[in-house]
């Protein structure tokens, strides 16, 4: 039969300790999460950078630069992907667009 004795509560240099315990493991599993998100995208900026070599060896690579900020777009000219028409960077528009529907007449 199991022991019916209640259980003592712990005391409040017991209830620090545990809590310094938590705090110490909580800061090494941040660390090993920290590591790993690095780790991750190194690896995703290296599988980038082989793609875009890839597609710029292709000439599937389509840049331009911002005439506001001068920033480098780079789009993929593959199907389904459509050139920006905005700077991702400022939000300038990078070329006029023609109007491809007649404005509606006054009454």
């Amino acid at each position: 039969m199991e022991n019916m004795a209640p259980k003592r509560k712990a005391t409040a240099r017991e209830l620090e300790e545990m809590i310094t315990e938590v705090q110490q493991n909580m800061s090494v599993m941040a660390g090993r999460i920290d590591q790993f998100l690095n780790m991750f995208v190194a690896e995703l900026e290296k599988h980038n950078t082989i793609i875009s070599k890839m597609l710029e060896a292709q000439d599937l690579m389509h840049t331009e630069d911002c005439p506001k900020c001068e920033g480098t777009i780079r789009t993929p000219v593959l199907e389904g992907i459509e050139p920006v028409d905005d700077c991702p960077y400022c939000g300038a528009t990078l070329r006029e667009t023609e109007q491809t529907t007649l404005p509606l007449e006054e009454e």
